[in-house]
């Protein structure tokens, strides 16, 4: 009997395997097959609207979505396609701009993204409105959709370097989005009422020449923030200019104000001869700065009440002349991400060009100046007049008034959430000296007697823990 030549067996099992086709690659044509999707609803933030007539183009940032086909079988995906009734929302398929797509091929246990982008016209009206659309699916004879959902308000652009001229009032309600910059001009005045949101595309900054007086009170605080704060952006610093005060600038105040992710925070050049405060801090928060929270160069300065934090430079940095009156503020350091070399708090006089240095009168008091260097204030030349207690201190330094207290962990409560109140074991409680005038903290809780140090009173903590009947 002859045998059969092994390649024989090689050449039969050849024919069956290109015979048969891989499982994920046999098309299913049942109809009881189901996509998966990553979520059944994409959300997007509240967007502000575009208005392409000006040239001001606000489209959203692109979201996506995920098909999966958890079949162990392929399937024909016959559409997809957008049911959009407002006309807002646009598509990419398969690197594909198209509201529809025909005879998608999705293997088995394979996947595909969608993304997704909205662009809502400006229509000047005053109320958030909803926009909602969907992505369809129709497969074997199915349909399946995922929901597209958008919120949008009309915005006041601010656009082509604005100039205020006279005396202006904003009140609060839509958003005012500053497109490039804002210029107060000398011997005129903006005054920001109260709740009033004010939004700064990148690199936007107020410039004042004139007076700036943003009203933001305990209860309704006055909000300056990037234009991007989706994802990673919502802390992230450096993302527009900040407000400069020039020489001309007088009778500043920023009270009750939220600014966030800014260059500079406040920048102030104002050299002069009298005691009059060219700028009141009060009552406010400065966050996510790249470079320095507040500068001051020559300029009369009060500081009350008010918390500064994650500062890439300096958090409070005064130089060559002028009054700081800092009380009740929590400056933080820690924690930024950010690699520092510079402490939370300067101050140096330093001679002119000319040799006349003209020095810093400075007030401390009741303040907790905190971070992740080993001295986080220094105090060099030209600062006279110094009034430096009460306060508890991050230092190498020894030679402070007894009163202040060096080194100790103020016990913030949730610092990593930017929650700077102090916890019932911080040594910062009770360990302030009452200062006239100032009665409540930066949110409205009665300063006790003596007080507490820092912008916020200790408050314990409202939870009742249940005990048995």
């Amino acid at each position: 009997m002859r045998s059969i030549h092994p390649f024989f067996y090689i050449a039969i099992g050849l024919i069956f395997f290109t015979s048969c086709d891989p499982q994920d690659e046999i098309l299913s044509t049942d109809p009881n097959l189901r996509l998966s999707f990553s979520q059944d609803t994409v959300f997007f933030d509240t967007l502000y609207t575009s208005k392409v007539d000006e040239g001001i183009d606000m489209p959203s940032t692109t979201q996506r979505f995920t098909v999966y086909n958890r079949s162990e079988n392929a399937v024909n995906i016959a559409e997809i396609s957008l049911s959009d009734p407002d006309n807002v929302y646009q598509l990419l398929i398969n690197g594909q701009a198209s509201d529809k797509v025909e005879n998608t091929f999705l293997r088995g246990g394979d996947s595909m993204l969608i993304f997704a982008e909205a662009n809502i016209p400006h229509e000047n009206k005053d109320d958030i409105r909803e926009f909602t659309g969907s992505v369809n699916l129709f497969t074997n004879g199915n349909r399946q959709e995922v929901i597209l959902s958008a919120f949008a308000e009309d915005p006041f652009y601010v656009a082509g370097g604005a100039i205020v001229i006279g005396d202006v009032v904003w009140p609060k309600g839509r958003p005012y989005v500053i497109m490039d910059s804002l210029y107060v001009a000398e011997s005129s005045s903006l005054t920001v009422e109260a709740g009033a949101k004010m939004v700064f595309n990148n690199d936007a900054k107020i410039q004042v020449s004139g007076s700036l007086k943003l009203q933001g009170t305990v209860q309704d605080t006055i909000r300056l923030e990037s234009i991007r704060t989706d994802g990673r952006y919502f802390n992230s610093p450096g993302q527009w200019g900040g407000i400069i005060f020039d020489s001309l600038s007088n009778n500043n105040e920023v009270k009750g104000v939220h600014l966030k992710n800014a260059t500079f925070g406040l920048y102030i050049y104002h050299p002069d001869e009298d005691d009059e405060i060219d700028l009141l801090i009060e009552n406010s928060t400065i966050e996510n700065i790249s470079q320095v929270g507040v500068s001051v160069i020559k300029a009369d300065v009060t500081v009350v009440n008010s918390i500064i934090s994650h500062t890439v430079s300096y958090a409070y940095a005064h130089a060559s002349g002028g009054i700081c009156n800092f009380l009740y503020n929590t400056v933080v350091n820690e924690n930024t991400g950010f690699f520092r070399d510079r402490p939370s708090l300067a101050f140096e006089a330093v001679a002119d060009d000319k040799g006349v240095l003209t020095p810093i009168d400075l007030t401390l008091k009741n303040n907790i100046i905190w971070g992740s260097l080993s001295n986080e204030i220094s105090i060099l030349d030209g600062v006279n007049n110094i009034s430096v207690v009460h306060n508890l201190l991050k230092t190498n330094e020894e030679d402070f008034d007894p009163s202040n207290i060096l080194n100790q962990d103020p016990y913030f409560k949730v610092p990593y959430s930017y929650n700077y109140q102090i916890s019932e074991e911080s040594p910062a409680r009770g360990a302030g000296i009452d200062v006239e005038g100032i009665n409540m903290d930066q949110v409205g809780v009665p300063r006790t007697s003596p007080p507490d140090i820092g912008a916020l009173q200790y408050v314990p903590d409202t939870t009742e823990v249940a005990t048995e009947p």
